[in-house]
């Protein structure tokens, strides 16, 4: 397969596309204000988000009659969004959906960008590897160029997402791509992560169907965007836009596709499938997963 950032010249972040544009002269230089707004606005949608599921852990907890924070609170966190899952499906019964039962993790508090590790900590658990989603943000690779504006605020120049997370996953922050993603699976499962970036949204279907989860790359709001900003980086211009998200695909019929989603902490949340797949081919056909259970016994422990 061709280099990703050459052959596909349509990939995002909630920030973040690449371009097949190479020269920085011809880039187009967003407002650092207007970038800002953007990110204030999910900021606050996060706090919102962050506060309910506040409440859901303590009326979780206070039910199991546990008195101990930390640790327990979030496995209570993750026994309530389990259960969530666990009665999702048959809330659409009849409809002829395709559901995999993966643990749903919530990005937040917390990570506000870290919606790629999120949803690799769910692929993970899924396949029985405890992992977090903190250790994970802690050891994916990280872009090394700082954010740089020009005198009139505007975007000057960034980090790669195809090389690494772009920015500060807690803070103002874009996101990361396939690359990095695909190699710390690699690292919990050696030899058994399988990048399908490229594909058709058939063949990442095909592989819903045969009960593997997918993380793929598509916008926050699960269609295809216009807001778009570019800047450069040390390996050319990436053209991305800040609505980009990652989530784990966990099931799917003839209109409807349902994604684990990390930033609402829902599980099998349905979307559009002709939009969803029209925002995910605009992110740059990105999908994650691992290869057949043939191909790793002994590692899945579902119950």
């Amino acid at each position: 397969m061709t280099d990703f950032k050459q052959s596909a010249t349509q990939n995002v972040r909630r920030g973040a596309r690449v371009s097949g544009v190479k020269h920085l002269t011809s880039l187009a230089r967003p407002s650092f204000k207007a970038a800002l707004t953007h990110w204030l606005r999910h900021f606050l949608r996060v706090q919102l988000l962050a506060a309910v599921g506040t409440l859901v852990v303590f009326f979780a907890t206070a039910t199991s009659g546990a008195s101990d924070s930390g640790p327990l609170q979030m496995r209570a966190r993750i026994i309530a969004t389990d259960a969530r899952m666990a009665v999702k499906p048959h809330a659409v019964a009849g409809s002829g959906a395709k559901f995999i039962r993966a643990p749903i993790i919530d990005q937040l508090p917390g990570l506000y960008n870290g919606c790629e590790v999120t949803s690799l900590a769910m692929l993970l658990r899924y396949e029985g590897i405890r992992v977090t989603k903190d250790e994970l943000a802690g050891q994916v690779r990280k872009a090394s160029m700082p954010l740089v504006s020009g005198s009139g605020g505007q975007i000057l120049q960034w980090g790669d997402p195809n090389q690494g997370f772009v920015g500060d996953m807690r803070e103002f922050g874009y996101g990361v791509y396939h690359g990095p993603i695909a190699a710390l699976l690699d690292r919990d499962l050696p030899r058994h992560s399988l990048d399908l970036t490229g594909s058709s949204f058939r063949t990442v279907l095909s592989v819903l169907q045969s009960g593997r989860p997918l993380i793929v790359w598509t916008t926050i709001h699960f269609r295809p965007t216009t807001d778009w900003v570019t800047w450069g980086s040390p390996d050319g211009p990436i053209r991305a836009t800040m609505e980009e998200h990652a989530v784990l695909l966990v099931g799917f019929n003839k209109t409807t596709v349902f994604v684990n989603d990390p930033l609402t902490g829902q599980a099998a949340q349905p979307a559009s499938l002709a939009a969803f797949r029209a925002s995910w081919i605009q992110l740059g056909r990105q999908a994650v997963t691992v290869t057949p259970p043939s191909a790793v016994t002994g590692v899945r422990a579902r119950s």
